[in-house]
Parts: structure tokens; sequence; C-alpha cells
């Protein structure tokens, strides 16, 4: 009912403001800058993603490096940022699936160090946490 009402009152309001445009602007100018804004909308999601996707990736790559398993599934997040760290570093938590000794395992890696030097990810030192699924 909730998701009802808030599309009707965003069909209403996208009403009212192409009225007011359409009084000032042509329909083409209209059109354009709402092209405008989708494409920039869409742009900045996809730039989101892809940032996250990178750790993601650095991330798996570490961790097979350093203990030859592959991890199936991963959840990252950033942690809160701590006093006197530069505009490069993060603090990250992750959880992942990995496989072990032919079972399977839910492991958690917490306070994992990061640094972001132009386009690769330096993780100092990875301590996990695993217990079986």
């Amino acid at each position: 009912m909730q998701i009802i009402i808030f599309v009707l009152v965003l069909i209403i309001l996208g009403a009212v403001i192409y009225q007011k445009l359409r009084r000032k602007y042509t329909t083409g100018q209209i059109l354009l800058g709402t092209t405008a804004i989708t494409v920039l909308f869409i742009g900045s999601i996809y730039i989101f993603n892809m940032n996250e996707g990178g750790i993601k990736a650095a991330f798996k790559s570490k961790y097979k490096e350093i203990y030859g398993n592959e991890i199936s599934k991963l959840s990252a997040s950033i942690m809160q940022s701590k006093k006197g760290l530069e505009a490069n570093e993060y603090f990250y938590r992750f959880v992942y699936i990995t496989i072990k000794d032919k079972k399977e395992y839910v492991c958690e890696a917490r306070n994992v160090f990061v640094q972001l030097i132009e386009d690769e990810y330096v993780f100092k030192e990875i301590k996990e946490e695993c217990r079986e699924k």
C-alpha cells in the first residue's frame, strides 16, 4: 500500500513539474534535460558499483594468494573512519564463504586496513575468524 502511494505521489509530482516547465520550455528541451539527468544518475550508480567491485576483486585475489582458497561469496563494508587516517586509507569488514578441506566455512575478517594507491588496493594484514556453514 505504501509503495502504491509513493509511486502515485511521484507521478503527480512529475506531472506538476512537467506542466510548470512546459510553460517556459519546449518539449524537446524538457526531453533533453530529462535525458541528461537520467544519464548522470545512471553513470553515478555505475561508478559506485564499479568501485565497490574493485575492492571485492582485490580482496578475493589477495585471499587466494595468502590462504590458497577461493571465495565463493563476499560481502564488504567500510567501517567508520578512525582518527588519523589519510584520505586513501580505510578499514573494511569482509564476510565471505570459502571451501576448506571440502567443507564450506563462513568467515569474517574485521578491521582490515586497506590503502588505495591510484587504482590498486594494498592490504596490510588479514585475520579471519571462521565457522562451519
